[in-house]
């Protein structure tokens, strides 16, 4: 079993919905009804809009993740449509337009280079409508990079026996991202992948060269204003 096969099943305990990353959607999106989850996880901010009247289409590379997606979905009676696909490959959806896409939980900076993520910031402007709008949110590498920092604060979730612990690593280009689950303090899961340290400035400059206007910066989904020591990056465009 894989380390995401396994991620899968404590999913929704180490990353539980966030009432205000929900809140901020629904703000950002307001009358707009068409909306794109990318690295969708197991799907619960999909599941959340599509109750409040959004047609929401969910991605995840991951099988596991829109298994779990699906069997939400049949669950609470919504009506997601969840698809197995590479972020890369989002431009297969160009049969759909869209008001709103969510790009968040630090996803973007798994794919390989800065012509990787340009590339895929390209794509999701020719998937929006007109005044469509696009959410990212990841980690505030301008703090990592600055302070060298080498781990961010574990995930205890203490009534459920899980503990997610995450390391970085910097190499070359590119951050190591070591992670361990743990279960019950006696079953380890242990994973570790590159991360391309995307700074503020060079996504700015990347959404306005692929097109994206208006574009505000967050140092966190309560709106708070962004600073090199925020944690999260958010970012908000509009094509």
């Amino acid at each position: 079993m894989t380390f995401y096969e396994e991620l899968s099943k404590y999913y929704d305990i180490v990353f539980p919905l966030g009432k205000l990353k929900l809140e901020f959607m629904i703000k950002s999106f307001k009358d707009k009804k068409k909306i794109l989850d990318l690295a969708a996880g197991t799907g619960n901010y999909s599941i959340s809009l599509s109750k409040l009247g959004y047609n929401v289409i969910a991605v995840d590379l991951d099988g596991e993740m829109i298994k779990k997606i699906e069997t939400k979905n049949r669950k609470e009676k919504t009506n997601v449509i969840a698809f197995k696909l590479d972020m890369k490959d989002i431009d297969r959806l160009k049969d759909y337009k869209f008001d709103g896409i969510i790009c968040i939980g630090n996803s973007l900076v798994h794919l390989d280079s800065a012509k990787e993520i340009k590339d895929v910031l390209g794509k999701m402007y020719s998937l929006l409508n007109q005044n469509g709008v696009v959410i990212l949110q990841i980690v505030n590498y301008d703090r990592i990079l600055r302070y060298d920092i080498k781990e961010l604060p574990p995930i205890d979730r203490l009534e459920y026996g899980v503990r997610f612990i995450r390391n970085y690593k910097l190499e070359g280009d590119k951050i190591l991202f070591k992670t361990k689950l743990i279960i019950n303090n006696n079953r380890t899961y242990d994973n570790c992948i590159k991360l391309y340290p995307l700074q503020s400035q060079a996504l700015v400059n990347m959404l306005k060269e692929v097109g994206f206007k208006d574009i505000k910066l967050y140092g966190g989904f309560d709106e708070k204003e962004y600073t090199l020591d925020s944690f999260p990056l958010v970012v908000k465009a509009f094509r």
